[in-house]
């Protein structure tokens, strides 16, 4: 059981790093001309709420969804089959408000306008690592 714990987890890695990296590209970036954030901070929040939001009830709905269909005994391997689906997408849907605010970084916005995006997309990751008490949800 374990084993099926290990791609899971070597994706969240893969996935909640690429947010450092991101992260490192904004400050190895030189903004040429002025910073031309100020007109997107606005969609861009909305649309971070909004993924942030799918991020928390997308694997859920993935999960009534299974349990509805399946009438019969599923076995494991489709059980973390299942889950991996429902963590990679709650993970995209995460990363999705990093990228947002790495936007916004690279336009030139401040620290302190760009780090609430990352800050969201880390809390939203580490409510997803990958559990073995996550992974049996997707047996029953």
């Amino acid at each position: 059981m374990a084993g099926q714990l290990a791609v899971p987890r070597i994706l969240w890695v893969a996935l909640f790093f690429s947010t450092l990296l991101y992260l490192a590209v904004i400050e190895l970036t030189t903004l040429e001309g002025e910073p031309s954030w100020q007109g997107l901070l606005l969609p861009l929040a909305v649309a971070a709420v909004m993924m942030a939001g799918a991020s928390l009830v997308a694997p859920r709905l993935l999960l009534r969804q299974r349990s509805s269909k399946s009438t019969e005994e599923s076995s494991s391997t489709q059980a973390a089959g299942a889950y991996l689906v429902a963590l990679i997408l709650a993970m995209a849907l995460a990363e999705a408000v990093a990228i947002l605010g790495f936007i916004l970084g690279i336009r030139g916005a401040p620290v302190t306008v760009v780090m609430p995006f990352f800050v969201v997309t880390w809390i939203l990751m580490l409510l997803r690592f990958p559990t073995q008490e996550k992974l049996d949800e997707f047996r029953a």
